[in-house]
């Protein structure tokens, strides 16, 4: 009767939770690893395209909100505002886009004159840097007669002088916001609304496309 009481101890166990307990073995911590290698594989790429487009379109939405703050102070304060976006009529790398009310309508900015806002276009080496460019058949107005520096002016009216022919309320500038990998966005200004309107270059048709789809890695 003993015997048979203890006979059960001496088998191996079949409970499953002590099965469980051998641990993981070599095979399935290959196979886990090939998994994430697989997801890694994936998602980078994916990600990678996301955080190129993102970081130019940022710098796009940049220009953009400086353009919209300029002419809603013009209009808000009745005072004549300029915003300076390229320091001349050639391409840069980075760079300071500044707006300031521009009292004596000389289209510098002197002492004395509120500055409303001021943005930086990254620069940077590598492919991480960012150009402001002129568009040859959409320039910028000149600001002063006796400086380099281009952008628009915005009236008390909210009427906008964006053109190099400095007509009031007549034609568009537009300044080209490019980086390393030779993506182009091109924000054009239009002269009476201020209106921004984007467009991306079809590097495919080599024409400027209301689409911004065209990326290159």
């Amino acid at each position: 009767m003993l015997r048979m009481m203890k006979y059960p101890n001496s088998l191996p166990s079949s409970d499953p939770s002590r099965r469980r307990e051998r641990g993981i073995t070599f095979v399935e911590i290959l196979v886990v690893i090939m998994i994430i290698g697989l997801l890694v594989a994936i998602g980078y790429p994916i990600m990678w395209r996301s955080l190129v487009r993102a970081k130019l379109l940022g710098e796009v939405k940049m220009v953009e909100q400086a353009t919209m703050v300029a002419r809603i102070n013009a209009v808000k304060n009745s005072r004549r505002v300029a915003l300076q976006i390229l320091e001349d009529n050639a391409v840069q790398e980075g760079g300071l886009v500044v707006a300031w009310v521009d009292d004596n309508a000389d289209g510098l900015q002197t002492t004395g004159e509120q500055e409303v806002g001021r943005w930086f276009v990254k620069e940077g080496l590598g492919r991480n840097g960012f150009f402001l460019s002129p568009d040859s058949a959409n320039a910028f107005f000149k600001l002063s007669a006796s400086g380099t520096a281009r952008g628009v002016v915005f009236l008390p009216n909210g009427t906008t002088i964006a053109n190099v022919s400095g007509a009031i309320g007549v034609g568009q500038g537009a300044v080209e916001v490019q980086d390393k990998r030779s993506n182009r966005i091109r924000l054009m200004i239009r002269g009476g609304s201020g209106t921004v309107t984007q467009q991306m270059w079809n590097p495919y048709d080599s024409v400027w496309s209301d689409e911004i789809r065209f990326w290159r890695y």
